[in-house]
C-alpha cells in the first residue's frame, strides 16, 4: 500500500528554501506550471491611456506571473504599419493582419488551439464585449481564462466571464 504525500505541506516547506538547483525542480514536479496561450487585440489594446501608453511587455508579465507562455498571437488590422508588425515578431508574437472583424479571426484561433487541447490557460488582451462567449465556450471545455484591459471602456462581461482579470493602469 502505498503512503499518500501532502503535496501542500510540502511546497510551502520547500518556498522556505531558496528557488536554486534540486530544490526548485523537486517544487516544480509537484506544481506543474500552466501551458498559456496569448491572444491580443492589437488595435483595442495596443494605445495610449491618458499620458501611459500600453505595451505589449506588459502582457509579457502578467503571463509569466501565471505559468509558461507556449504560443504568442497578436491580430491587427490592414492598417497596421509594417514596422508595428516588425516590432511585434520581434517581440516573440505571430502577427495575423485581418481585413475584417477582428474577433471572428481571434475566434477560429481561439478554437483551433481548444481543439489541439495542449495549453490550460488563454489569456486575452483586450476589452471589447464581443469575446465574451469565447470566454463562455472555453470555460464549458474546462480550459481557465485570464483578461488584461484598461479603463475607460474594459468590458464587465469579460472580467465577470474570466478567471482571471488584469486591469493596466
Amino acid at each position: 500500500m502505498s503512503e499518500s504525500i501532502d503535496t501542500k505541506v510540502l511546497e510551502s516547506d520547500l518556498d522556505k528554501f531558496t528557488e536554486t538547483g534540486r530544490w526548485k525542480s523537486l517544487k516544480s514536479r509537484f506544481r506543474r506550471e500552466k501551458k498559456i496561450v496569448i491572444l491580443v487585440d492589437g488595435p483595442n489594446l495596443l494605445r495610449k491611456v491618458g499620458k501611459r501608453s500600453v505595451k505589449i511587455e506588459d502582457v509579457d508579465e502578467i503571463a509569466s506571473k501565471l505559468g509558461s507562455t507556449i504560443e504568442r498571437y497578436i491580430f491587427l488590422n490592414d492598417q497596421a504599419s509594417d514596422k508595428l508588425i516588425q516590432a511585434m515578431v520581434n517581440s516573440g508574437y505571430n502577427p495575423i493582419v485581418v481585413r475584417g472583424d477582428i474577433y471572428i479571426s481571434m475566434g477560429m484561433k481561439t478554437m483551433e488551439i481548444a481543439h489541439r487541447n495542449n495549453c490550460d490557460l488563454f489569456l486575452y488582451g483586450s476589452r471589447d464585449a464581443r469575446l465574451g462567449p469565447m470566454l463562455m465556450k472555453l470555460r464549458e471545455k474546462n480550459f481557465e481564462t485570464a483578461i488584461v484591459g484598461f479603463d475607460p471602456g474594459f468590458s464587465v462581461l469579460l472580467q465577470n466571464q474570466s478567471d482571471y482579470v488584469f486591469q493596466l493602469n
